[in-house]
C-alpha cells in the first residue's frame, strides 16, 4: 500500500456507485480495509484495490450455501 493510493470515502463511493455512509459503514464494522488519515484518527482513507477485493470476497461468502 502507497499513501498516493489512499482516497476518500467521496472517491470510493463515486466508484462503487454507493453513498458514503455506506462506505463509512463498512470501515466500521471492518468489512473494507481503511488507514487513519491524520495524527487524531478522525479522518479514514481508502485504498480502492483493497475495497474491491474484500467486497468481492464479500459477496462470494453470501452466495455459497
Amino acid at each position: 500500500m502507497e499513501s498516493a493510493n489512499l482516497v476518500d470515502a467521496a472517491t470510493v463511493a463515486a466508484h462503487l456507485g454507493q453513498a458514503n455512509s455506506s462506505i463509512y459503514r463498512l470501515a466500521q464494522t471492518g468489512k473494507i480495509p481503511s488507514y487513519a488519515a491524520c495524527p487524531c484518527l478522525s479522518g479514514r482513507r481508502f485504498d480502492i484495490s483493497e475495497v474491491r477485493q474484500a467486497l468481492r470476497a464479500l459477496a462470494q461468502r453470501a452466495v455459497k450455501p
